[in-house]
């Protein structure tokens, strides 16, 4: 029987196929590789390897290469030990280890759960119709750095000068930052522009932000400040820096507020696309998908240490409230 291109979004593809070849693809064993920046036990990681046991892909059907890479340096050669292994499938966990997959291989399909702009990176020349080896979910839509200027700014009553935080060493960093630039600017917002590059910048980039008198704190979500997001929201509190984060999971860890994708959601989707190239999908017709829902998350306790009255219209658009 001759396969047929898979056409559609998350779990609706596979009911296309022939029961015959959905069975026939599924009793043989598989292979897949994950280069991750974070550990074995991440929740977004456990709900990945659910969803798939969900699809039906057990241990006996299913072997699953890990690499954890913790900085730059041993991404790419990560990547490149997970691709001589020749598996059918690779799901990437960011733009920078998208990006060191891509420069390993260019005809094992990658799959990234949490991707930036992939035209602007360079990945591929359509989000419909991937043009490469690689698709996924994104965590951006080209509202994001407006609306999270305005929420902040909303929450303190006004703003005239905030900071963010980023990390030059991933490319969509720097079109994230570009455009929180312009939205500052619409907004007559001053904005102060922190580069990260390390975890020994932290204290040095929060100290001026405070010295410079910085109302507010934009930080923008990197393995590096993910990482490192306890000391972060430490030292933005300390400093009396309202801080605006990207994650439920950062909020819940005292920060003052955050917007952005339910990565959840992202990693099950991720083990979705994954599940459809093993059963013969091609990259070509999974196009990459925006977020269909933004979070935002309010933590109550860290507004009245800052003695921040939140704005009703605030607390009624808030997917969650940390007491």
């Amino acid at each position: 029987m001759k396969r047929r291109d898979f056409i559609g979004l998350v779990g609706r593809a596979t009911a296309a196929w022939p029961i015959a070849t959905r069975v026939q693809a599924a009793d043989r064993e598989r292979a897949i590789g994950i280069l991750a920046t974070f550990a074995e036990d991440d929740p977004n990681l456990l709900a990945f390897k659910d969803r798939l046991q969900e699809l039906g892909w057990t241990k006996a059907k299913l072997r699953i290469a890990i690499r954890i890479v913790e900085d730059g340096q041993r991404m790419r050669a990560s990547a490149a030990e997970l691709v001589a292994l020749a598996p059918d499938a690779i799901l990437s966990t960011t733009s920078t280890t998208a990006g060191a997959l891509l420069d390993a291989t260019s005809t094992i399909p990658i799959v990234s759960a949490v991707l930036g702009d992939p035209i602007a990176l360079g990945f591929t020349k359509s989000m419909s119709r991937p043009s490469g080896n690689i698709t996924g979910f994104t965590t951006f839509n080209d509202t994001v750095a407006s609306k999270r200027l305005e929420m902040i700014r909303e929450m303190l009553g006004s703003m005239n000068k905030a900071a963010l935080l980023w990390v030059p060493a991933n490319p969509q960093q720097v079109l994230l930052a570009q455009q929180t630039e312009q939205a500052a600017r619409r907004l007559g917002i001053e904005l102060l522009s922190l580069p990260l590059n390390n975890a020994d910048d932290i204290a040095p980039v929060l100290d001026r932000a405070g010295a410079e008198q910085m109302q507010a704190i934009i930080v923008a979500a990197d393995p590096l400040t993910v990482a490192n997001a306890r000391a972060i929201i430490d030292g933005c509190i300390v400093r009396g820096l309202p801080s605006m984060h990207t994650f439920v999971f950062e909020t819940r860890s005292g920060a003052l507020m955050s917007y952005g994708a339910d990565l959840l959601e992202n990693y099950r989707g991720a083990a979705g696309y994954i599940d459809q190239i093993l059963r013969g999908a091609k990259v070509a017709d999974l196009p990459f998908q925006e977020p269909t829902r933004l979070t935002l998350s309010i933590n109550l306790g860290t507004a009245r240490s800052f003695r921040i009255a939140v704005p009703p219209s605030l607390l009624t658009r808030a997917d969650e409230i940390i007491e």
